[in-house]
């Protein structure tokens, strides 16, 4: 299935590739990256190799400089982070010698550029990408980005249109989630042993090589601990309580999982930089499934009168598809939270350079109401004319009008509109 879903970010890949000397797709593991790298591969008669295989990763520490002196360019490394400091040492050399673009095509599962252990960025050579597991639009394929339209043509999803989706169809898709191997599978019991096995094989290989872990059990539960609030504003010195670890310790595990793309961290936005800089950040865990199977809620679950989840996964979802879209967006749009002190608050702040802002907010109920348009009249009022529009999602049937660049839509209209 993985091999027949069209990518988002695939004309930005080859735009990338024809303007920098080396494309960098990072991304988490089972994500599509080696699926779009051998696509690649395919189109530009290039050279693939994958240091998953021992053999050629005990080659490329041995001697980096012979491992890519060799082959059809470009060169194609998938999990690139496991080559070490030496291996980026030998690409730079080589991409500053020969200075021709496209050169190579590095694919990692962390960040791995930000690592302590590299002691080379490949800044000023190098075009970054993120490739994440599946988007529904991407899915859906039905090429029309939520996040474009909100910025550039808003009053168009304000026509009411019934959605396609209902209450349960969001359920379904939270508790599913959205890696191609998870997509793929049909039983929630495989399904749950799938991501069971998946968060092991993070911790124990990625993490585990990329830093030094006294405790993984204690990573392991920061996760569960992030699944259970995710969403919220971390309280690092609570956390580190919780599970008996230094607030600094917290906050460098935290630092990881960020790195092996398990959360991620929504800062505050402010138009006081300073102030922006100081305010703590949301974290998300990035996939939703992951996230149901930590927690141990399924589609039922959520449906339930009472689900101290349901809330709180339904904005992830909404967080992680726009993060989804925007990797491939024209423009370049930053992602925040808004919160004023015991005051207004917006779950999601999009911000492009030009400083246009578009505000979304994620509510996991049937019906809407004036008061769920608070933070965003008040972030509207704020701001004034850089205001684009502010969005509620729900999970009710039709898109509805609130006012002035306000409006109600259904979670499904961030896919299929």
């Amino acid at each position: 299935m993985a091999d027949l879903v069209p990518r988002g970010v695939t004309g930005h890949a080859e735009e990338f590739l024809d303007a920098f000397r080396v494309l960098i797709v990072n991304g988490p593991r089972q994500s599509g990256k080696t699926t779009l790298l051998q696509e690649l591969n395919a189109g530009r008669g290039g050279t693939y190799l994958t240091l998953d295989d021992g053999s050629l990763r005990a080659a490329a520490h041995a001697d980096p400089v012979a491992f890519i002196a060799g082959g059809a360019r470009p060169m194609m490394i998938d999990e690139i982070q496991r080559g070490g400091d030496d291996l980026i040492l030998a690409i730079k050399a080589a991409v500053d010698r020969q200075g021709g673009r496209g050169q190579f095509v590095l694919a990692g599962s962390t960040r791995f550029l930000s690592t302590p252990s590299l002691s080379e960025s490949l800044a000023g050579r190098a075009g970054i990408l993120e490739v994440w597991p599946f988007a529904q639009e991407e899915l859906a394929g039905s090429g029309k980005s939520f996040l474009v339209t909100a910025f550039e043509d808003p009053e168009t999803l304000r026509t009411s249109v019934l959605a396609a989706y209902g209450r349960q169809d969001y359920f379904e898709l939270i508790c599913r989630g959205s890696y191609p191997e998870a997509v793929a599978l049909r039983s929630e019991f495989t399904r749950d042993q799938w991501y069971r096995a998946y968060v092991q094989s993070i911790i124990d290989t990625d993490v585990r090589e990329m830093a030094r872990i006294d405790e993984p059990s204690s990573l392991r539960r920061l996760l569960g601990l992030a699944a259970a609030s995710t969403v919220q504003e971390p309280n690092m010195a609570k956390i580190g309580s919780d599970l008996q670890l230094h607030r600094g310790t917290v906050a460098r595990y935290l630092g990881l999982l960020e790195t092996v793309f398990l959360v991620r961290q929504i800062p505050a936005w402010s138009r006081n930089l300073v102030a922006r800089a100081v305010r703590r950040p949301k974290v998300h865990v990035t996939d939703t499934g992951l996230a149901a199977h930590l927690i141990g809620v399924d589609p039922d679950g959520l449906a339930a009168r009472v689900s101290p989840a349901r809330g709180p996964l339904v904005e992830s979802f909404i967080v992680n598809e726009i993060a989804k879209q925007a990797t491939w967006a024209p423009f370049r749009v930053g992602l925040h939270h808004w919160r004023v002190s015991q005051g207004a608050e917006v779950d999601l702040v999009l911000e492009r350079n030009n400083g246009r802002i578009v505000g979304v907010e994620a509510k996991a109920t049937e019906s809407v109401k004036q008061d769920d348009f608070k933070g965003l009249a008040t972030l509207r009022d704020t701001i004034g004319a850089d205001f684009v529009h502010g969005f509620v999602f729900y999970t009710g049937p039709r898109s509805l009008s609130f006012g002035d660049r306000l409006t109600a839509l259904p979670v499904s209209d961030l896919w299929d509109r």
